[in-house]
């Protein structure tokens, strides 16, 4: 398993090397923190910077906000907040708060973990200060992913894709975008997680897109605080 992971992501520094050469890439540093309130509803806080120009320069840093709801065996329901600042442009700063309300659907087949997400969001854009007044992006996204576990081995693969398809406003009604993904998952010790993935984007009709590739690290930390014990069955 270890000569397999070499091998994966020496194929990731590869990719990057080699588009590097004609088009950027943005890197992407996550962290999570992930726990829950009670049996049936779970959080988690994920501040996240993204980099570009071959992560020489910021380009975005946002932290986001998630409160899940078991609300069947395998189906949960939660809410969204994310909170963003845009640094592409100079002398336009974005600040983007988006709401967002989804459904989550998980079920395991063997060694394999399969999860599908469908989300309704809306982002407003420099609420309530732009020339404009109060501009607000109405779009679904749907993910679907997969994992394979196995407990003997240190590290776990995933892929998926992920769609987007724009609803409002007006001139951006019906554009898409969907990204693709390949990702490598460890465990560190008990309550840290780390990732590696690799993500492309493609935008339909877009034929020089602000972005392509991208290279995403990240870290999963679930702490003692916060979080429910099982109650012990007495015999």
């Amino acid at each position: 398993m270890t000569r397999v992971v070499r091998i994966i992501v020496l194929i990731f520094l590869f990719a990057q090397t080699a588009n590097a050469q004609y088009e950027d890439f943005e890197t992407w540093i996550n962290f999570t923190l992930k726990g829950e309130l009670s049996k049936k509803v779970s959080y988690t806080i994920e501040p996240e910077i993204r980099l570009f120009e071959n992560a020489s320069q910021l380009s975005t840093w946002q932290t986001e906000f998630n409160l899940g709801y078991e609300a069947l065996k395998r189906l949960d329901i939660g809410g969204i907040y994310r909170f963003a600042v845009n640094f592409e442009k100079p002398n336009y700063n974005r600040r983007i708060h988006r709401f967002a309300a989804y459904l989550k659907y998980e079920v395991k087949t063997n060694r394999l973990r399969w999860r599908y997400r469908a989300q309704l969001q809306n982002e407003y854009v420099n609420w309530n200060s732009s020339e404009k007044g109060t501009i607000n992006y109405l779009g679904h996204r749907h993910k679907l992913s997969v994992k394979y576990q196995k407990k003997k081995w240190k590290v776990n693969p995933s892929a998926g894709i992920e769609y987007y398809f724009s609803i409002s406003p007006y001139e951006e009604r019906g554009d898409w975008k969907y990204r693709y993904y390949f990702t490598l998952e460890g465990e560190l010790n008990k309550r840290l997680n780390a990732k590696l993935s690799y993500k492309r984007q493609d935008e339909f009709d877009v034929i020089k897109p602000d972005l392509v590739n991208i290279l995403f690290v990240g870290f999963e930390y679930k702490p003692k605080f916060l979080k429910m014990r099982k109650k012990k069955t007495k015999k």
